[in-house]
């Protein structure tokens, strides 16, 4: 038995999620905190190298969302690959990276400091992370992975349009860089989520139920998908790039209804991520509407990062945190219904309420950046002792989760 904890002991550093959802979590709090003092209770801030707006944007996806995603693909990737890649000194140099551009950006609102040695790091950060997720891939010659990678690449990218928009170099910089890395992100949860959601359905309800995935679905999602994006971020088409969305919202449906059994509203684990996927054909559908109806764009916007995004997001790392500490998946802590019930409450008001009420638009706004920052700092407390500690068993406990994890992944 010695030998098995000693071969099963997880680190801080082991595996990669724990360091980076602990430091997504904090940031998600930091930044919904920071927008709140300053959008809403207006606090003062250096705002000279980029709007309010795309910092805030800029933060929200290249900061929190990408950590998640950092520590979600150097975890599951001896699961996908077999490898274990045991280099601490890598891991270590992303989370310094990481640190230290979102301390250096976050000065540039209290100094004068420029936003190019933030800047150097995050573009570092995003390029050697890319590079990193690379290496099994390469190593295993899994050519099915490199959808996976090349994400990261073109998210990387847009980070460096993102500040070549800054310095003044593209014009267009800015927006490219923010709603390319936006649907992208998004492109990864679609990727993702058609791997991954019907097998935890599947298991989460013990066989009882089969959800169905269709070719032709899969096949219309690559193509629409890539139209929307291209004349969405780079044409800026809004008719057709409406269109197309309408065209998406009805295929991602058709997923939907695939996955859907009444079942899983018994089971906060499953229908978080439903609900997620849910909130991306709920943000296509309203920029179809946008064509005849008068919707602002943020609600469509908001649909997709506060909903989709962050409910993704936090339904995975709950999940993940679960699994790797020795804890059942299937039986999470009975708070875990309240996170997602306050993040999903968050989303209705942020989306809908400012539709059909526009006279109390900054009320809205507050409540649901109030209700952000009450989920996230409610997971924190749950979760990070459980990130940061020890898992419940460092043996069979945690050899058995490790195993059930890797015949899901296996299965995506």
């Amino acid at each position: 038995m010695k030998k098995i904890n000693k071969e099963n002991r997880d680190t801080i550093f082991d595996p990669a999620m724990r360091t980076f959802f602990i430091l997504a979590t904090i940031a998600s709090i930091y930044y919904l905190v920071l927008w709140t003092a300053y959008y809403t209770f207006k606090l003062k801030l250096n705002f000279t190298s980029m709007s309010p707006l795309m910092w805030h944007a800029h933060e929200m996806l290249f900061g929190y969302t990408v950590a998640v995603i950092a520590g979600f693909l150097l975890t599951i990737e001896r699961y996908w690959s077999g490898l274990v890649i045991n280099k601490k000194s890598a891991l270590v140099s992303l989370l310094v990276l990481w640190i230290l551009a979102r301390v250096f950006l976050s000065l540039t609102l209290v100094t004068d400091i420029s936003y190019k040695i933030g800047a150097v790091f995050d573009c570092l950060f995003l390029i050697v992370l890319t590079f990193r997720v690379l290496y099994p891939v390469i190593k295993t010659r899994d050519r099915e992975k490199t959808a996976l990678t090349a994400h990261l690449a073109i998210i990387a990218a847009s980070n460096v349009l993102f500040y070549l928009g800054v310095a003044g170099v593209l014009p267009n910089g800015q927006r490219w860089g923010i709603y390319s890395a936006l649907y992208v992100v998004i492109s990864i949860i679609i990727l993702m989520g058609r791997r991954m959601i019907p097998i935890f359905i599947r298991n989460g309800l013990q066989f009882t139920f089969e959800p169905k995935n269709r070719r032709s679905i899969d096949i219309l999602s690559v193509i629409f998908f890539l139209l929307f994006y291209f004349l969405e971020v780079f044409f800026a088409n809004a008719r057709l790039a409406s269109m197309t969305a309408g065209v998406l919202a009805v295929i991602y449906s058709v997923r939907l209804y695939g996955w859907y059994s009444n079942q899983i509203w018994g089971k906060p684990m499953l229908w978080v991520l439903f609900v997620a996927y849910s909130w991306i054909v709920v943000g296509f559908a309203l920029k179809f509407l946008s064509l005849y109806v008068a919707i602002p764009q943020m609600p469509a916007l908001h649909s997709f990062v506060y909903g989709g995004i962050g409910m993704m997001t936090i339904g995975f790392m709950t999940r993940a945190t679960l699994g790797h500490t020795g804890r059942n998946v299937f039986e999470p802590p009975a708070i875990v219904l309240w996170i997602f019930s306050i993040l999903l409450l968050g989303s209705v008001v942020r989306v809908f309420f400012p539709i059909v009420d526009m006279g109390h638009y900054i009320v809205w706004i507050a409540a649901a950046q109030v209700l952000w920052i009450l989920a996230f700092s409610i997971f924190a407390v749950v979760f990070l002792p459980m990130l940061w500690n020890p898992p419940l068993d460092n043996g069979m406990e945690v050899s058995h989760a490790h195993n059930r994890m890797r015949q899901e992944v296996a299965r995506s």
